[in-house]
């Protein structure tokens, strides 16, 4: 009964946007007059390709290298990782589609995570992060849970009333995290984020958010702030004034709570917590199989029961911070100097759960009589007796042996496979911070703390240091238990940083090393063994060839890596305040190395699409694929970069009720270039009809002479920022904002692309045919063509930039009740767009003697508009809750911004067709959140204060949540394994035509609309004519909607002085829903129009923390 609910739920959130959805026809050029080749109908199709994320990392506007990025698919548990580069990007290549969560662990900085839907019709997807130093995330979450005294209270309301303002800061990073007041001139202003010395924040410099900057109000917004604030008034009530206040505005003395149970936050006098004695935290946290549901699973032919099976796994998380005055008996005792540890560590295994479709016992021996498709001999033409192979090759016979045979019925999802994979880090972290003058641990004492005004802070003078170490080895599932690997990185990051007064100066260093490998990589030359010729045969790329198949699991080993980066960077900045105006300026220089070894596709990848005998695995059997691809060598390129930036930044406090906050930004990111010149582009004339590769500092034939990074540096990136705040009246603000960001990390996704060209390595891509048919063994013979890049970016290629904009108005119903009303849009400019020029509908070259390659250009736009209404019920008698509706579309015809797939355009020559939602366009969206203060405990309605077990016990309780409920993301209809596409060098860029209506009526195979076995009407679409392209819009299918539920509770017990022990249960999908992630999209494939994969399953954490 409840999956029928869902199922209902599912569909009116998903299907109601059938009549808003762009399924119309897109725009289509006239077609030549020659073309006449028909495209051929594939075979039954499971949609396998090469699925990646990718994306950059920044604290900041400050790109990040040598992060660690891992993707866990949420179903399967299947983990890879990698490491950012020096310009902060990151590319993962997943080892099948579903639902990732990916994660960001860098030393000193907290982790991040995002979820990814990666699909066949968007299978590659962006994710970018913007990273917290730990040190300010440790520091935010213990001010999140401090209760201060009345006079605190009133000095944060009153800051708050200062301050309406949003953070629109142009600066590398807020030091101080605080925006200076007429009597504070002591403030740290801009420093480069990366060193965590001197610095405990970095502003949110690219953020326009319409409400508060959370940098600079304790990482929250107004109304969680003045929630904060109302909370502590309740506790007062309950409990008597007392604790220390924040830091950031004095504080009153001891008494009560005695300043709760927050680490490094406090000032004013001490009363019941000393800052000159050792303070912190020791946290555990696990999640255990016993704990959690067993994977939703997906079977289409009613196989799988539901009693699926479950890895055993159990993950474990531990660490310890401490801070205190450097003492060292008989030599040294200083309350000016002090030093902050935190080691945090893993030891986890994670669960690894897939499903796969791979040949029966049957078809591994060449019967496929069972098969309705007549399978054809190619060198006849004739049809195959019986439909039955008995000349397998014997390199087919080779690699069979790596694709596993089935343990499950049927012949879709007959592979399951599950285990458990381990993965372990650790990360310490060492801060030092000597101060000069007056002060102990936060620099000069407070005055004023009595009345509770701010008061006058000196100037504050510091040295500081620090040192960060992580290391980590994870273990890489595969769908296929016959491949697997190994991740290792470490990284070490040290800085150092100066305060004079306003003056700041940081020097940063930062080095990483990561290597990823398979099981066979130094050991053992699969391809060789099966007698493929002209692979790589350095041991460092051995490994299996990858195999790619339309009807079941492609067969793709981890590609070994080994890089190391370094970053040098330097940041000076200086505060200046005149009047009403707080000015900052200053500017950042980083020198970035990468040494870099990767040949991804150093043992070649074939093809099968069924164009020899109608079914692409009996191909693989005959050793036929239809493309071949290789692309490697045995070079370590050493990649270097420089970043510049300068800004200006005036917080101008026009009036009592309005205020400004303007800034400009200049950024100069060059291009990557390598240290001996061993890239390649390709000179391309206007029309596109010539193509000659061309070296750093060569001259092109058709556009001149190219620098030595083979793209034309861009100059012009000035990027301003208006932020306006104003108070109408008393319960009435207004908060405006607008700006631009760029995208500077694309340089390092475009040098990889350059690198690994001929003639420094050995590249090819070969179509068969009928008068010269590829085999595995003879898969890449000496070109014929006479250029065989695979790569080329636009010389004039700029860098992408996207206009933010927003409005809001916020309004106080009653003490109680905020609403806010908003609106948020923007626009991308010169997005990246990958095309591929040399075809034609024909499935003919469009150069002669130059094979297949992909051109990437700035030619991409995206525009956005969203409505936002939110209503806020502040914390009342233990109640606090929220919702939010938004109401957005996104359109573009890249979906480069926003975590869109990157798909190469069907038409080259009509860009406008592309045209269409963006992937990651989520039409309605409401979320929301509680808390509930069990009326049990201390200062309650029963069991107050009266000091028995039963108080101790069930007292002081929290329970919380959070639920999404949201509309589908878009899918493309696509035509897989088309000949015509595949013979141009690409594969899944043809879409269908449509010719009904998607959303109505029932599939072919008897279920209605909206089930899990037809969520969409599959008649609705068909394969394009002879030498068409399909006039189906990209993201014209919207897929099942989203529904997510999460809940925990806490309980706190307070001991004497600062000690506290913090215990909570968490719960993500509590109630245990599927929530259906894609569909099968790929007309004519056994699963087209079914949903084919699911999200996690309910999982439990439990996790204690322990603060002195």
């Amino acid at each position: 009964m409840t999956t029928r609910i869902f199922r209902v739920l599912v569909l009116l959130s998903g299907c109601s946007l059938a009549q808003s959805a762009p399924i119309g026809p897109a725009s289509s050029p006239p077609q030549p007059q020659t073309t006449t080749v028909a495209s051929a109908q594939p075979a039954a199709a499971l949609v396998t390709n090469t699925f990646v994320v990718r994306g950059i990392i920044r604290s900041g506007t400050t790109p990040l290298p040598g992060v660690n990025v891992t993707a866990a698919n949420t179903l399967t548990g299947k983990k890879v990782a990698t490491a950012t580069n020096p310009d902060g990007s990151f590319s993962l290549v997943l080892p099948s589609r579903g639902r990732y969560v990916i994660k960001t662990d860098l030393a000193a900085f907290a982790s991040t995570t995002k979820e990814v839907v990666i699909t066949p019709e968007t299978p590659q997807a962006t994710v970018d992060a913007d990273l917290m130093l730990s040190s300010r995330a440790q520091i935010l979450a213990a001010q999140q849970q401090q209760a201060a005294g009345a006079a605190a209270q009133e000095q944060i309301a009153t800051a708050l009333a200062n301050r309406g303002m949003q953070s629109l800061s142009v600066t590398e990073s807020d030091a101080s995290g605080t925006t200076p007041t007429s009597n504070d001139t002591s403030q740290q202003t801009a420093g480069l984020p990366l060193n965590g010395a001197g610095t405990d924040a970095p502003t949110e410099s690219v953020s326009i958010s319409g409400a508060m900057g959370q940098a600079q109000n304790f990482g929250m917004n107004v109304d969680e702030i003045q929630d904060r604030i109302q909370e502590m008034r309740d506790r007062m009530q309950r409990e008597g004034p007392g604790g220390a206040g924040p830091i950031l505005f004095g504080g009153e003395a001891g008494g009560g709570f005695g300043g709760g149970p927050g680490v490094f936050v406090f000032g004013g006098r001490a009363g019941r917590f000393n800052a000159n004695q050792p303070h912190g935290s020791i946290f555990y946290s696990t999640d255990n199989s016993i704990f959690d549901a067993a994977p939703y699973a997906l079977n289409t032919t009613g196989n799988l029961p539901s009693n699926a099976q479950k890895a055993s796994y159990d993950q474990n998380r531990y660490g310890v911070t401490i801070g205190s005055p450097l003492k060292i008996p008989h030599v040294v005792n200083s309350e000016k100097t002090f030093v902050f540890l935190n080691w945090t560590g893993g030891r986890n295994t994670n669960p690894f759960d897939e499903f796969s479709t791979v040949p029966t016992l049957a078809e591994r021996q060449g019967d496929f009589s069972a098969t309705a498709t007549q399978l054809i001999d190619p060198t006849t033409g004739q049809p195959i007796a019986g439909n039955r192979i008995t000349n397998i090759n014997p390199a087919a016979q080779t690699l069979l042996q790596f694709i596993p045979q089935p343990n499950l019925p049927g012949d879709i999802n007959n592979f399951h496979f599950v285990t458990s994979l381990t993965q372990n880090n650790d990360q310490l972290a060492i801060r030092l911070i000597h101060n000069f003058g007056e002060g102990g641990m936060f620099g000069p004492p407070q005055r004023g703390g009595g009345g509770g005004g701010r008061g006058r802070r000196r100037a504050r003078n510091n040295i500081n240091f620090n040192l960060n170490y992580s290391n980590s080895t994870n273990e890489l599932g595969n769908a296929f238990p016959t491949l697997s690997g190994t991740t290792q990185t470490s990284g070490i990051n040290t800085g150092f940083g100066w305060m004079a007064g306003a003056n700041n100066l940081h020097f940063n260093y930062n080095r990483s090393h990561t290597r990823l490998s398979n099981l066979f990589q130094d050991k053992q030359n699969i391809a060789a063994a099966a007698g493929i010729t002209r692979t790589s045969q350095d041991p460092f790329n051995y490994g299996v060839p990858s195999l790619v198949f339309t009807n079941f699991q492609s067969l793709q080993d981890i590609g070994a890596t080994l890089s190391n980066n370094q970053t040098f960077a330097w940041s000076e900045s200086l505060f200046v305040r005149r009047g009403k105006h707080n000015l900052r300026f200053g500017g950042d220089f980083r020198r970035i190395y990468n040494d870099t070894r990767s040949s991804q596709n150093a043992r070649g990848s074939f093809t099968f699409t069924g164009f020899a005998t109608g079914n692409d695995f009996a191909d693989f059997l005959l050793g036929l694929p239809q493309l071949t691809s290789i692309q490697g060598g045995s070079t370590t390129y050493g990649f270097r970069q420089n970043f510049w930036d300068l800004f200006i930044q005036d917080d101008w406090r026009a009036s009592g009720n309005l205020s400004f906050n303007l800034g400009l930004r200049y950024e100069y990111i060059s291009p990557f270039s390598e240290q001996n010149n061993r890239i390649v582009n390709l000179d391309l004339n206007p029309a596109i009809s010539a193509a000659v590769p061309v070296l750093p500092g060569g001259i092109g034939p058709f556009t001149g002479g190219f620098p030595v990074s083979l793209v034309e540096p861009d100059r012009n990136n000035f990027a301003p920022r208006i932020g306006i705040a104003w108070k109408a009246t008393k319960k009435i603000v207004a908060r405006g904002g607008y700006g631009i960001n760029y995208n500077t990390g694309q340089y390092g996704s475009i040098v990889q692309n350059l690198a690994n060209q001929p003639p420094f390595a050995f590249t090819e891509t070969n179509v068969s045919s009928a008068a010269n048919f590829l085999t595995l063994e003879n898969g890449f013979p000496p070109a014929v063509a006479a250029v065989t890049n695979n790569f080329a970016i636009d010389k004039n290629y700029k860098l992408g930039y996207v206009q933010i904009w927003n409005l809001n108005v916020q309004a106080e119903v009653k003490p109680s009740l905020l609403v806010n009303i908003g609106y948020n849009g923007s626009k991308g400019t010169d997005l990246d767009i990958q095309r591929a020029p040399n075809r034609l509908p024909n499935g003919q070259l469009r150069i002669p003697g130059v094979q297949p390659f992909i051109l990437e250009t700035s030619q991409g736009d995206s525009i956005l508009h969203a409505g936002t209404l939110q209503v806020r019920k502040r914390l009342r008698h233990g109640i606090s809750a929220q919702g939010t509706y938004v109401f957005s579309k996104s359109i573009d015809n890249a979906s480069t911004i926003g975590g869109g797939a990157v798909v190469v355009a069907q038409n080259d020559l009509d860009l406008a067709a592309e045209r269409s939602l963006s992937s990651f366009d989520q039409r309605h969206k409401f979320t929301g959140n509680f808390l509930y203060e069990l009326p049990f405990g201390t200062g309650k309605k029963w069991l107050n204060n009266n000091g028995g077990w039963l108080e101790n016990v069930l007292g002081d309780w929290q329970w919380s949540g959070n639920f999404s409920v949201a509309s589908g993301f878009p899918f493309t209809p696509r035509v897989l394994g088309n000949f015509t596409d595949v013979s141009q060098g690409v594969n899944g860029t043809l879409r269908a035509n449509i010719v009904g209506d998607p959303y109505s009526g029932t599939c072919p195979n008897g279920f209605p609309v909206g089930t899990i076995e037809c969520w969409f009407n599959t008649s609705a679409f068909a394969i394009p004519g002879t030498g068409q392209f399909g006039d189906a819009r990209r993201n014209s299918i919207i897929g099942p909607g989203q529904f997510t539920f999460g809940m925990s509770v806490s309980k706190t017990l307070l001991a004497k002085d600062t000690r506290a022990l913090e215990l909570r249960i968490a719960a993500n999908n509590v109630l245990n829903h599927p929530v259906f992630s894609s569909i099968g999209t790929v007309l004519d494939s056994r699963n087209y129009g079914e949903v084919i994969s699911a999200g996690s399953m309910r999982t439990v954490t439990l996790s204690a923390r322990y603060r002195f």
